[in-house]
């Protein structure tokens, strides 16, 4: 592809010569390796002699000639990218050079070509004009365009020669799995012992580029063949408790390789989940290739929970089941103990779905540490184990009993482990947001069924955990806008209108509001991490709550049956519960309304759409807030000083886009902003703060295209809009500054 002008300019003049040493460096470093491997082989074979080691040092010498043509490869690489960095620099400084004689001459250069300023007197007798001078640059692009192709074939060359004589991975055999969990049961692991199994574990594992693949959400080929034999094997072995003894004798073992091979440990189980990661014979992992005690364990529910628990019979044995956190608890209450084991033993079936949700939480939790990615369908799986165990969490005390209170012991952090397992996978939380959960394209489950127990239990983390399924579609959108490789621009969308659509149904407000019945705790005093979440994921989406942004899942009236924003208006009103989701809806809101009120003040613009998308916007913000304020405080005291507060959180800058508009007309300060606040009869500064020194004031941003009549128009929009406020005193105060006529209606003064 021929550079263009801008590309030259930015040339980077080191980064080819990096890799060129790079790669050498690997060479190099090849090359020890090599002569280390044969020399210490030979002095071992000092004394050995016979056929036997004649074969030996054939083998030997063979092994290393064909390391020698593999280092010969690199090194060609290494020498052929050197090559393509002196020719290319050679190439970009004459195209350089050739676009500094054209400014030197006068001309401005840009990548669309030559063109004269207009203070230019003409070229000098006997030199290039423009057009010459864009014929010179465009040949010294095209050259470099050449160069590059050229060099880029030859490298391309030696890498394929490379590729054909680099020995195939190996292949993992039948019994590879059984013999690393023998060896690593025997009682004892050595060093050499540790080394071999990790090793088997980083071949069946992933890189970090291979993690950030498929963090995009691409699809990983990857592994040798028969990775994923051995990981289900190996893992099959093993099981749930087998698992959690090894890592658990890594841990204690603390050495750098016993915790490294305890991170490849966990992240292996996720890698045999993974429908997204194939080997070299597109085998996939996936929930089928899990073992059926992991399987089983991830499905058990009350009345069903995994076979094969047994309670103890002593109450030490019991006790030594538990981990320590919860055997702790039980301990330091007389009695308690002995309490539980009795329950335990009476109710057996219910003991052993209390087992299950115990072992779910160590299992999960160790998992998840590794830092890899779930499949799909174990992801969503763990969703709906976590909404049922905090479902029958908290039923405790209500009728019928379940599991909990018949054996009444409490676990700390229950579900959250497997909820951040499963929101490693962003297409695992866009299923559930939107009810699509084998990913069919159809909704094929209540997704309020999942989602409400989820939003309504009261967290040990406030909700953090849980808000891992709802806070990353704001990122995506930037993510996806600068690497084309995400996959996951379209769900981000979908999933945030399904969790607009949650959160802004009335029966789902006005629960979140009032979380244990009318006047008590609502979302953001309850869990504020899930309410941050809540804002975290929707903040990049405040267009389309304001309709300003009709794209996507998020067409005109999609979420809105009628054009008075009951929706939006519940979204912001629960933003505004926290302050720091307030902050951010308000950043965001004053960032959109920035780049609308713009677009309306620019003498090109013919449209007002843009200032009624920011008097929107801003409407929205601060009936949030008087709304949260209503719902949440009786005195007038109170009231007022939590949408101070609040007004402050939002506006981290004091004034929005429309306060500085307002600003310039001191006459509009108490108008315009009542004109867009939805129903709103109230006059007390609504908008705009009192301005003691006006000329100082903080502004938001450069404001000098805004006039007096920009005011009125923004003015005239809202008021078109919603209406004039009807309160007298509004009236009179638009009387007095004249801009109602003897009709009332609005003009310009």
């Amino acid at each position: 592809m021929t550079p263009t002008v801008t590309d030259i300019r930015d040339w980077d003049w080191d980064v080819i010569g990096i890799r060129s040493d790079a790669t050498a460096a690997v060479a190099s470093a090849l090359e020890q390796c090599r002569d280390r491997i044969y020399t210490d082989t030979r002095d071992l074979w000092d004394y050995w002699s016979g056929v036997a080691a004649d074969a030996a040092q054939d083998h030997l010498d063979n092994e290393n000639r064909n390391a020698r043509k593999v280092l010969d490869e690199i090194e060609a690489v290494s020498s052929k990218i050197r090559v393509a960095d002196d020719a290319l620099g050679y190439a970009v400084r004459n195209a350089r050079d050739k676009i500094i004689d054209a400014e030197l001459a006068g001309f401005v250069v840009t990548d669309n070509g030559v063109t004269e300023p207009e203070s230019f007197r003409g070229a000098a007798v006997g030199e290039p004009d423009a057009a010459s001078h864009w014929t010179i640059i465009q040949s010294a692009l095209r050259t470099v365009a050449d160069v590059d192709s050229e060099n880029a074939r030859a490298i391309a060359s030696c890498v394929s020669a490379l590729i054909d004589i680099t020995p195939a991975p190996a292949v993992f055999s039948p019994t590879e799995a059984a013999h690393d969990w023998e060896m690593l049961t025997d009682g004892t692991i050595t060093a050499e012992e540790l080394a071999r199994f990790n090793a088997n574990l980083v071949a069946a594992g992933l890189d970090p580029h291979q993690l950030d693949e498929l963090a995009r959400g691409n699809v990983v080929t990857a592994l040798p063949p028969g990775a994923f034999d051995y990981l289900e094997n190996f893992y099959a072995h093993a099981g749930p408790d087998g698992l959690m003894q090894l890592q658990q004798q890594l841990a204690d073992d603390g050495s750098a390789a016993a915790l490294d091979t305890r991170t490849n440990l966990a992240n292996g189980l996720l890698i045999l989940s993974n429908e997204n990661i194939s080997d070299a014979n597109d085998v996939r992992g996936g929930w089928d290739r899990l073992p059926q005690e992991v399987r089983d364990l991830v499905e058990a529910r009350p009345g069903t929970p995994p076979p094969g628990y047994t309670v103890p019979t002593t109450l030490d044995e019991f006790l030594n089941t538990l981990p320590p956190d919860i055997r702790s608890e039980l301990e330091s209450e007389p009695g308690a103990a002995a309490r539980a084991h009795r329950d335990a033993a009476a109710n057996p079936e219910d003991a052993a779905y209390v087992d299950s949700v115990i072992r779910n939480r160590e299992l999960w939790e160790f998992v998840g540490s590794g830092g890899s990615i779930t499949g799909t369908e174990l992801g969503t799986k763990l969703v709906e184990a976590a909404t049922s165990q905090v479902t029958v969490l908290d039923s405790i005390g209500t009728t019928p009993y379940g599991p909990f209170d018949t054996v009444p012991i409490s676990i700390p952090h229950a579900a959250e482990s497997m909820l951040d397992v499963a929101t490693s996978n962003h297409e695992v939380s866009a299923r559930v947001l939107t009810g699509d959960l084998d990913g069919d394209g159809q909704v094929d489950s209540d997704r309020d069924q999942l989602l409400t127990p989820l939003f309504t239990h009261p967290w040990d983390d406030d909700g953090e955990s849980a808000g891992r399924l709802v806070n990353w579609m704001s990122e995506e959108i930037g993510t996806a806008h600068n690497d084309s490789t995400s996959t996951f621009a379209d769900s981000a969308g979908r999933s945030a209108f399904g969790l607009a659509q949650y959160l802004s149904h009335e029966e789902h407000y006005d629960l979140l509001m009032d979380l244990h019945g009318e006047n008590t705790s609502n979302i953001g005093e309850f869990n504020p991490h899930l309410v941050r979440a809540f804002a975290d994921g929707l903040y990049g989406y405040v267009p389309n709550l304001a309709q300003a942004d009709n794209s996507g899942a998020w067409g005109l009236g999609d979420l809105e049956p009628i054009d008075d924003f009951n929706h939006a208006q519940r979204i912001f009103t629960l933003m505004a519960t926290d302050s720091e989701s307030m902050a951010t809806f308000g950043t965001a809101a004053t960032t959109f309304n920035r780049h609308f009120a713009a677009e309306y003040a620019d003498d090109s613009s013919i449209s007002r759409e843009p200032a009624a998308f920011a008097g929107r916007l801003q409407a929205l913000i601060d009936r949030g807030i008087y709304n949260a304020a209503d719902e949440m405080f009786d005195d007038d005291l109170a009231r007022d000083q939590f949408e101070h507060q609040r007004r402050e959180d939002a506006y981290t800058t004091s004034y929005t886009v429309i306060r500085n508009l307002v600003a310039l007309d001191p006459r509009f300060s108490r108008t315009i902003g009542l004109g867009m606040d939805f129903y709103s009869n109230d006059i007390h500064d609504v908008f705009v703060p009192a301005f003691e020194d006006r000329e100082n004031s903080p502004f938001t941003g450069d404001f000098s295209t805004y006039s007096a009549s920009n005011s009125y128009f923004l003015l005239e929009s809202a008021v078109a809009q919603h209406g004039l406020p009807q309160d007298e005193r509004v009236l009179a105060d638009l009387n007095r500054i004249g801009l109602l006529d003897d009709s009332g209606e609005l003009r310009y003064p």
